[in-house]
């Protein structure tokens, strides 16, 4: 950004803060960018330097010490305005956390300048007339941000109010899926749209770009959900209001990838990485199109290059799987290892690790990895089906037996689960299936494929 648009966008965030250290409900805790920046910034500047003009002239007409105490005060408020504002912005937003810095050199400088009135123009029938006039206006000023307390006190709350008052407000919608998002944490994420999609309803608004953002989170959750179809619902929705809403784009094409239309989600990747979109995240969104068309190579070099941009999780995720399938084992555990390490829980990689020890006939670090994965996610059917033909062809009958009746159990519509248990030789009395020859000797199956979730990024 040029330095005058620099400049005319701190003024404007400058004077916003000002307003909002007077009234802290009165605006938005964390304001857009103007549209008419210019504009913005010059209007900005002249009412700053109106307030500094008139305490002056108020300081020079009363030419008393309590008006110009009181004007020295406004000069620092002013100051404090345009100085904190370059520290709350960017990760450190949103901008009202500053607002007590500024609120307590600006009410203290009101209720001075308030007292030289009252002295100068009340007269002597008012015999406390300073200390009253300066006792109202601190109670004010007290009303206003004890009032404010819980909001100020609360990035989170600060983020859902600036939501609130501009659904448009992708920063915010962001910041407040941001911990779910890391946390892998899907109902709270979709909690999170939920709330949105309430303060923004589509019906009140069918085209608005607050309808979008909500549409966009909610595709989102559903991804990590693995609800391909609603998550493609809603992202196809969101793309059609909001065609120049980047971060839909983004969910279109990774739900469309998911959904199982490569050839489509791929267009639209590539064409949004035309038009400047966020290359971490359509970077990805191409690998798992290209994964799914069956171009390994060039999805693992897409996938490399969405961590090269800054993607997360699901592009390393990603990139240990494709390893896996190319015989990279190396560089698959290279990928996933990070991810194990700072997420003990992470069961898509754990269960990725345990498939590169599995392929190198390490019977042991197979068994932990996949066990590993069952205790973070008991829901992971190829980590089960994974340890039943690994224990198997490890001779261990018994072991290999419970984990089948474990599938079985845990997934009975799963079609691998009678396979399973002919390859094992496991009777099915117990577990609902009637007995089941034995498989043949030397039987195997070869494990299955990695995990490619669409998880948290």
């Amino acid at each position: 950004m040029p330095w005058l648009a620099e400049l005319a966008l701190h003024l404007s965030r400058a004077l916003h803060l000002a307003v909002l250290a007077i009234a802290p409900t009165w605006l938005s805790p964390e304001p857009l960018p103007p549209s008419a920046l210019a504009l913005s910034g010059a209007l900005s500047a002249a009412s700053l330097a109106a307030a500094l003009g008139l305490s002056a002239w108020f300081a020079a007409r009363l030419d008393t010490r309590l008006a110009r105490n009181g004007a020295a005060l406004l000069w620092l408020a002013i100051a404090a305005a345009l100085a904190v504002p370059l520290y709350y912005r960017g990760p450190r937003a949103p901008l009202a956390q500053g607002a007590v810095l500024v609120a307590v050199p600006l009410w203290a400088a009101l209720a001075t300048l308030a007292a030289a009135a009252a002295e100068q123009w009340l007269g002597s029938a008012f015999k406390h007339r300073r200390m009253g006039a300066a006792i109202v206006v601190i109670g004010l000023g007290a009303v206003q941000l004890v009032g404010a307390a819980p909001l100020l006190g609360s990035p989170e709350r600060m983020w859902w109010a600036a939501l609130r008052r501009d659904g448009a407000h992708l920063r915010a919608v962001d910041e407040l899926a941001r911990p779910p998002r890391e946390r892998r944490k899907l109902d709270e994420l979709d909690a999170v749209a939920a709330r949105c999609l309430k303060m923004h309803p589509a019906a009140a608004a069918p085209a608005a770009p607050a309808t979008c953002a909500c549409l966009s989170l909610r595709a989102e959750a559903r991804l990590h959900s693995r609800n391909a179809v609603a998550a493609l619902r809603d992202a196809e929705a969101a793309r059609e209001r909001c065609p120049e809403q980047k971060s839909a784009r983004a969910v279109l094409a990774e739900a469309l990838a998911v959904a199982g239309r490569p050839e489509r989600a791929r267009a639209e990747a590539q064409a949004a990485l035309e038009d400047g979109g966020d290359p971490s995240r359509l970077r990805y969104a191409l690998a798992l199109a290209l994964q799914r068309e069956g171009r390994l190579s060039e999805a693992r070099a897409e996938a490399e290059g969405a961590i090269e941009a800054g993607a997360g999780r699901k592009a390393q995720l990603l990139a240990g799987a494709l390893a896996i399938l190319a015989g990279d084992l190396d560089g698959a555990r290279a990928r996933l290892a990070p991810l194990a390490e700072q997420d003990p829980s992470d069961a898509e990689a754990l269960y990725n690790l345990a498939l590169v020890a599995d392929k190198r006939g390490d019977y042991n670090g197979a068994r932990q990895g996949y066990l590993a994965a069952l205790k973070a996610d008991p829901r992971n059917a190829d980590a089960r089906y994974n340890l039943a033909l690994l224990t198997f062809r490890a001779g261990i009958l018994e072991e290999s037996r419970h984990h089948v009746r474990k599938f079985i159990d845990a997934f009975p519509d799963d079609p691998r689960g009678q396979k399973l248990a002919q390859t094992t030789g496991t009777p099915l009395g117990a577990a609902g299936g009637g007995s089941a020859p034995p498989a043949p000797s030397g039987a195997r199956r070869p494990p299955q494929e990695p995990a490619a979730s669409s998880g948290s990024r």
